[in-house]
């Protein structure tokens, strides 16, 4: 067993003051400073001029919001790692249910994050900037988002489709200039108040990282968006589509990309299968169907211990548009407990130990194999 901290905070104001906030809350503990302001190797000063363009053009607020960071920490706004992590030159399951076929009759957003422990924040975070949608959702480098719900019941997950992209050595580099996707998620939550907005949104958003992305909103309506090298493609689906749920692993399952990425992981093949299995001809599915299936293990359910190898359970959401909730579950350990928060209240800056199970992997998971 090893323990972690998980944190909760409430940042509200200017995009500035909310930056200065954080930033003031991060200089009182030494390691994370030290996190947030290394460097990325091969990203220089032209790269930080053109990501401040990037982030000015697509996620509005938030240069400032970094400036206010760096300010409080009394450092460049260049030597925060953020920019060079989210302007390019993770492994998850999540799944859309639209009313018809849940018991509370209102749309459900389930989705585990799997990662390595030293690469989650381990933070939830209520965001109400002036100008912008407040939100809550997990934080990446504190200022990104893996996922989250706004004031209008707009909710958002992702998965990454094929091998992950980043600026680290261990992932694939990226074929065009682009976002991360948690600048995405992020941009979606602040800007946009349904799936329709959100399509149209991110319609010519350059992004880089290679994502499955689902969008759901209070109405029924929910998404997949696919991208690959820069290439987009997604499906809608309401109440009068003959498929009642969306969901996505780590591979494309849109036939516009398929072509371009035809392999996937066994363990992302096996995920899918499983969601697939469970949702198919199902109706009155609870929350706590939904709960189950992600803190299972692995391969009969969705949840994974095996950190060190970049792919252990971090948390497990239950994201409601209809209540503006989130559901969240810390470690992939039932142990941890669940805890419900609200878009409406204001969150308590809180810090807890939760626990984390350490185990290893079948090595044949991580081939790499055709699709079907």
């Amino acid at each position: 067993m090893n323990n972690v901290s998980a944190y909760t905070m409430n940042l509200e104001g200017t995009n500035y003051e909310t930056g200065y906030q954080m930033g003031r809350i991060m200089g009182e503990i030494p390691q994370l400073k030290a996190l947030h302001t290394q460097s990325v190797e091969g990203f220089g000063t032209d790269d930080f001029k053109e990501a401040q363009k990037l982030f000015d053009q697509w996620c509005p607020g938030l240069t400032e919001e970094i400036q206010g960071f760096a300010d409080a920490l009394q450092v460049n706004a260049d030597q925060i790692f953020f920019y060079g992590m989210t302007y390019l030159l993770p492994r998850c399951s999540h799944m859309a249910l639209l009313p018809s076929i849940t018991a509370e009759h209102k749309p459900l957003l389930a989705r585990n994050y799997e990662f390595h422990h030293e690469a989650e924040d381990f933070c939830l975070v209520k965001t109400k900037i002036k100008g912008k949608f407040a939100h809550i959702g997990t934080s990446v480098l504190f200022f990104g988002r893996d996922d989250g719900i706004n004031e209008h019941g707009l909710a958002v997950t992702m998965s990454s489709c094929g091998f992950p992209v980043g600026a680290m050595a261990y992932m694939r580099e990226p074929r065009i200039k682009g976002l991360q996707f948690w600048a995405v998620i992020r941009a979606l939550l602040e800007n946009c108040k349904d799936v329709s907005d959100g399509l149209q949104y991110i319609r010519n958003m350059p992004i880089a990282y290679n994502l499955n992305l689902i969008l759901l909103d209070q109405a029924g309506n929910t998404a997949l968006v696919e991208t690959v090298d820069g290439r987009l493609a997604f499906k809608k689906l309401d109440a009068d589509s003959s498929q009642q749920f969306l969901h996505a692993t780590n591979h494309p399952v849109l036939p516009e990309l398929v072509p371009y990425e035809p392999k996937a992981f066994v363990h992302s093949a096996k995920r899918y299968d499983y969601i697939t299995r469970k949702l198919t001809g199902a109706s009155e599915i609870t929350r706590d169907q939904l709960k189950n299936m992600l803190l299972s293990k692995y391969p009969e359910g969705l949840c994974t211990h095996y950190y060190e190898e970049y792919f252990g359970t971090t948390k497990s959401m239950i994201l409601s548009p209809a209540d503006r909730s989130i559901d969240i579950c810390w470690g992939g350990r039932e142990e941890n407990g669940w805890e419900r928060f609200l878009v409406s209240d204001d969150m308590k800056e809180t810090v807890r130990e939760i626990g984390l199970n350490f185990e290893k992997a079948d090595p044949v998971i991580y081939t790499y194999q055709p699709l079907d």
